[in-house]
């Protein structure tokens, strides 16, 4: 299970908080483990809610869109109460024909439910809520994702109870990741690892950088992944993350990409660089300042620390290896469900102005927080290079979510 139910139900009490109500594609994964494709794609139209209420005594629920009806069926929440609305999709059901599998029995189950489907997607939620005595209670609503309309068919079926914004509750409760998680993020990590590694062997002197962006998508594609970006750049190209054009590679260049993308609804970003062809001692040097800044960032991760000492740490620890110029502003962010969780970057202290997140950014990490650790260094005119790796706090130090071995890649 992803969610994290103590956590969710001690933060809960704390601000008296009844019920849960996720509305993103990332929230509605953790709480019922399920992922979708029309609430990402349809990001105006389509709504779909998890709720989970604070006494344990109470079932969590699952409002369904039409369009996700079959892979909520596929995939078998651990939620089974389910709730739907709108119109039905087109089926025949011939007479006594009967499910065969618990796919085809939630499948008819949400199709055949009219106790449980309503007109509007606020108004299912409602039922929902009604269903379980909390119609009159403090409601947390994952804001971000609920359109103004929806919000007003939510608050019309709901005279009674209060609605307040809690997005970034979620975003605080899901900071500390379960073994699930984790699991997930490896399988994530493992996919981009991959994915990049056939990308990186297809550089070669002349190659098109667009050309192996090609290779990097078709192998997420292959693990069943999605892509989200693959910023590969080259020679002066290579001094930030430039998206790759028909731009040609050649020899005596250096090259690096960032790379993102999700599996599942869990996150995957790495990054590192190489050199076609015999590397110079200025290449050699800027790959050696980068590992070394690295190398002091990642010494500093464990249970208390500040994102800032962690990116002070990497700071002084690349300039200090022959490029006082340097001046990088972080040293990498937290990863999830979403690209850029609590806390978001790892920098000096800015504040922050949310009810549920610390008043600053500067906040000591919890065991189990997940952080892409990355120091990318560059010399305009010459080009760049980058170190990314994905660990896991822990009460002493870190794990690495999954082995990333990270050297200069020289391409003969």
């Amino acid at each position: 299970m992803y969610l994290n139910e103590d956590r969710a139900r001690g933060f809960m009490e704390e601000h008296k908080i009844d019920a849960l109500v996720a509305s993103t594609p990332e929230n509605v994964t953790y709480v019922a483990g399920t992922w979708g494709w029309s609430n990402k794609v349809y990001v105006y139209s389509v709504h779909m809610f998890a709720v989970f209420p604070r006494d344990s005594g109470t079932s969590p629920a699952l409002i369904v869109p039409g369009q996700e009806v079959t892979y909520v069926s596929m995939q078998q929440s651990w939620v089974k109460d389910l709730y739907t609305f709108g119109g039905r999709s087109a089926l025949i059901q011939p007479p006594g024909a009967a499910a065969q599998t618990p796919e085809e029995e939630t499948f008819l189950g949400l199709y055949n439910n009219d106790a449980r489907r309503e007109k509007s997607p606020g108004a299912a939620l409602a039922l929902a809520l009604r269903e379980r005595g909390l119609d009159k209670g403090r409601i947390a609503l994952d804001q971000e994702r609920i359109m103004p309309n929806v919000r007003a068919q939510i608050e019309e079926a709901l005279p009674g109870a209060e609605l307040i914004d809690a997005s970034d509750l979620f975003r605080l409760i899901r900071m500390v990741k379960t073994p699930d998680e984790l699991e997930a993020m490896r399988a994530a990590a493992a996919l981009n690892e991959k994915a990049c590694i056939a990308a990186s062997e297809a550089v070669t002197d002349g190659a098109v950088e667009l050309e192996v962006a090609s290779v990097f998508a078709a192998e997420v594609g292959r693990g069943g992944g999605k892509w989200q970006w693959f910023h590969l750049c080259s020679g002066r190209r290579s001094v930030a993350i430039f998206p790759p054009t028909d731009k040609k590679i050649a020899k005596g260049e250096m090259w690096k990409f960032d790379a993102g993308l999700h599996l599942g609804n869990y996150q995957a970003d790495t990054g590192w660089g190489g050199v076609v062809g015999e590397p110079t001692k200025e290449q050699l040097d800027l790959w050696k300042a980068t590992e070394e800044g690295f190398e002091a960032g990642l010494a500093e991760v464990k249970a208390g620390a500040l994102g800032s000492t962690i990116y002070k740490a990497m700071l002084e620890a690349s300039k200090g290896a022959g490029f006082p110029e340097h001046n990088g502003n972080f040293a990498g962010h937290a990863i999830g469900l979403e690209q850029r969780e609590v806390p978001y970057v790892l920098t000096s202290p800015f504040p922050q102005n949310s009810e549920y997140l610390p008043p600053s950014s500067d906040f000591p990490l919890e065991t189990g927080t997940t952080l892409c650790i990355e120091n990318p260094m560059q010399i305009f005119g010459m080009g760049g290079t980058q170190i990314e790796k994905t660990v896991v706090v822990t009460e002493t130090g870190y794990e690495f979510v999954y082995p990333q071995e990270r050297k200069l890649w020289v391409v003969s």
